[in-house]
């Protein structure tokens, strides 16, 4: 019997992670006003964001800056 394929590159299933500059910004206005949250952000965090927090969807943009995180989904 022949095993299933594994889901691989960018096929169903796969999450593209990017750099986004609209994210960034946010990071950036974030750590300038040394608080959390941003309307940009579908998630803020400061330090590493909690990846159990994070859904399964096609493409996500990341910002960080000065230990400020920004996803947007």
């Amino acid at each position: 019997m022949t095993p299933a394929p594994t889901v691989t590159g960018n096929g169903p299933g796969t999450t593209t992670w990017f750099t986004s500059p609209q994210a960034v910004a946010a990071a950036k206005r974030m750590a300038a006003a040394r608080t959390v949250g941003d309307p940009v952000c579908s998630l803020s965090a400061v330090g590493q964001p909690n990846p159990s927090l994070v859904p399964q969807v096609g493409r996500i943009g990341i910002g960080h800056y000065d230990g400020y995180w920004c996803l947007i989904w």
